[in-house]
């Protein structure tokens, strides 16, 4: 009876590891070219057939790690999966992005993925971990939370690196108010307990209070995270005859969004009104002004976000949960008064 070839078999007359084979096989990145023609070669020789069924059992058990993104729209959260996915394929893992709404549980959808897939690892890009601090009990699969601190999960298995939410924005309000401004707008989204928003909004507060100031909740304006929600939301409150000296949008988005809505309205940026944004995305470098915002590392996050999914798997100890300090970029859209 003819013998049945196997992938070992083929990396062994091609001269090349199992995991170079299945690379080659399954159209993976990573094998250069004369390295592929030779596995080819090898595999049209001695008439090797990939088993399927055998594959996608394994691909399920063992080799990928999910990436959910909460908000399709977020460019900031688009530059760290970009940044992470080939870190995670370091690792020797697939990757899998995976996007849910911006109000949807992205617990829920990590146990949805991993009892589909089987992976190995999880990383949650946004989101909040709020009244479901014991809801990702997956006590094999370490989870990542990237640009969300989440120390109050009671989960064993569960990873953090964030910026300190609460100081960044406390910088960026306390730049404004430096520069002369008091009648600030702040525009963010829902105010959650503990959420990246809220905490911001805490750190408006706290600025405010450092200067023996108020801060004025009706200058506070809900908006979701998109250039329109964001000029929607200024532009309903200009139309009401609202007014202020300054914006601080909690992302460049809503900054990008308000400013549009300002300009609409007659407004001068930063002649009439000053407005400054939250994530150093790149097109804030190229918004006519330029942007003034608080920078979070895109690069920092992705690394170490990809570093504790490491440990995670290995199971070695070491720290948990990584906060990273935001940088304030100056732009041309904030004025002295």
């Amino acid at each position: 009876m003819q013998k049945t070839i196997t992938i070992r078999d083929v990396a062994k007359r091609a001269g090349v590891g199992i995991s170079t084979v299945s690379r080659v096989v399954n159209g993976g990145t990573g094998v250069n070219e004369a390295t592929q023609e030779r596995v080819r070669a090898v595999i049209a020789e001695c008439g090797y057939a990939p088993n399927s069924n055998a594959r996608q059992l394994k691909q399920r058990r063992a080799d990928a790690a999910a990436v959910i993104v909460r908000g399709a729209g977020s460019m900031f959260l688009a530059s760290v999966l970009e940044l992470l996915q080939p870190r995670i394929e370091a690792l020797g893992l697939r990757f899998l992005a995976h996007y849910i709404d911006e109000h949807d549980d992205e617990a829920a959808a990590a146990r949805a993925i991993h009892a589909e897939k089987k992976v190995r690892g999880i990383v949650l890009l946004g989101g909040s971990v709020v009244g479901r601090e014991d809801q990702l009990d997956l006590p094999n699969v370490p989870c990542v939370y990237a640009t969300l601190d989440a120390r109050t999960v009671r989960a064993k298995n569960v990873f953090s690196v964030s910026v300190d939410d609460r100081a960044a924005a406390y910088a960026a309000t306390d730049y404004l108010l430096a520069r002369g401004h008091r009648n600030i707008a702040v525009l963010g989204g829902r105010l959650d307990a503990e959420n990246p928003i809220a905490l911001r909004f805490r750190g408006v507060l706290d600025a405010f209070s450092a200067r023996g100031l108020a801060f004025p909740r009706a200058n506070y304006l809900p908006a979701g995270f998109s250039f329109a929600a964001a000029h929607a939301a200024m532009g309903a409150a200009l139309s009401q005859g609202f007014g202020c000296t300054a914006v601080f949008a909690m992302s460049d988005i809503m900054a990008i969004g308000a400013a549009r809505a300002l300009a609409d309205h007659g407004r001068s940026i930063p002649g009439d009104v000053s407005i400054m944004g939250f994530d150093g995305i790149a097109l804030a470098r190229y918004m006519l002004p330029r942007l003034t915002t608080m920078c979070q590392n895109a690069e920092a996050i992705a690394r170490e976000s990809a570093a504790l999914l490491a440990l995670g798997l290995s199971g070695a100890p070491g720290v948990r949960h990584v906060t990273l300090d935001a940088e304030l970029i100056e732009g041309e859209s904030v004025a002295n008064i």
